[in-house]
């Protein structure tokens, strides 16, 4: 990890912006590793030089780079990289950069007021996306990890603050929805099943696998021509027949847990949902705040 609290020097400032133009914004483990920084910035996590390009943004351009981010996201496109072409920085130089990068316009992304209010449902809807794409990109074998989960989304596009509690939730959701399969701690992509009409058929049958079992709703008067019936069978009519309703219980008890379940889901993801759309909303208000002011001074 690195030292959050430390004051950032002119040449780990000079070094991350080289970084930016080089690798791009928001692959922070790219310029880490890069042998022309590792050095300058030995002392910094991808987290560090996350919100030092971000705070650099907001003070060269007037308009954060999260915000652009965050927009992009939403209408379900990356944030374009600064230069795609790889560029040689000499280490005698890094002052010019700085003054190159530094001069760079920012990005013009424009929000027009209705897309800004169906916004918040489709980042609810994204976050479900957003997990499965980082399963799918990293493609462990065994599953992959919250925390690989988080580290994927977190250099791929900006979420939210409480970002970490909302994935908590999702995961949750998804593992009780059928979609996520969870095994030690780790995530994998559930086997497609059969679907009709957005929600999962189900096939009970009995223990052989043979044959189909119908749950049927008795009137009172079925039930009682059903146990005058009993009255009259032999032994071994009576144990086929005790068999089939001892069958029929079970299914129905197997469709009473399910309905348990699916309703378990689906209260956790309103809870997902609901939590996300607050910290958007939350994130719009600071932002509207932090305009009013600057228009105000």
């Amino acid at each position: 990890m690195g030292a959050p609290k430390q004051r950032w020097t002119s040449e780990e400032e000079a070094a991350l912006k080289a970084g930016v133009a080089k690798h791009g914004p928001g692959k922070w483990r790219t310029i880490l590793r890069d042998t022309d920084f590792s050095a300058v910035l030995r002392l910094r996590s991808n987290v560090d030089l996350k919100d030092k390009w971000r705070n650099l943004s907001v003070t060269a351009g007037g308009y954060g780079s999260r915000e652009k981010a965050r927009m992009a996201l939403k209408q379900g496109k990356r944030v374009p990289k600064v230069n795609t072409e790889p560029m040689d920085v000499d280490a005698d130089n890094l002052d010019n950069v700085h003054d190159t990068v530094i001069d760079a316009k920012p990005l013009a992304v424009v929000v027009e007021p209705s897309q800004r209010e169906c916004s918040s449902e489709k980042s609810v809807a994204r976050l479900d996306d957003l997990i499965l794409e980082a399963i799918k990109k990293l493609k462990e074998s065994s599953g992959s990890n919250k925390t690989a989960i988080a580290s994927y989304i977190e250099e791929q596009y900006w979420p939210p603050a409480d970002f970490q509690r909302l994935l908590s939730t999702k995961l949750k959701a998804l593992v009780a929805t059928g979609k996520l399969m969870k095994s030690n701690q780790k995530y994998r992509i559930a086997p497609s099943s059969v679907s009709l009409g957005g929600r999962s058929t189900k096939v009970h049958s009995t223990e052989d696998g043979k044959q189909n079992i119908c749950i049927r709703q008795l009137t009172r008067p079925q039930v009682d021509a059903e146990l005058d019936m009993m009255t009259h069978m032999n032994k071994e009519e009576a144990a086929a027949f005790a068999a089939k309703a001892v069958a029929e219980a079970e299914v129905a008890n197997a469709e009473a847990e399910e309905a348990a379940r699916a309703a378990e889901a689906a209260e956790a993801e309103a809870e997902a949902a609901k939590a996300f759309l607050d910290a958007v909303m939350l994130t719009v208000q600071n932002k509207n705040a932090a305009s009013a002011i600057l228009r105000a001074c």
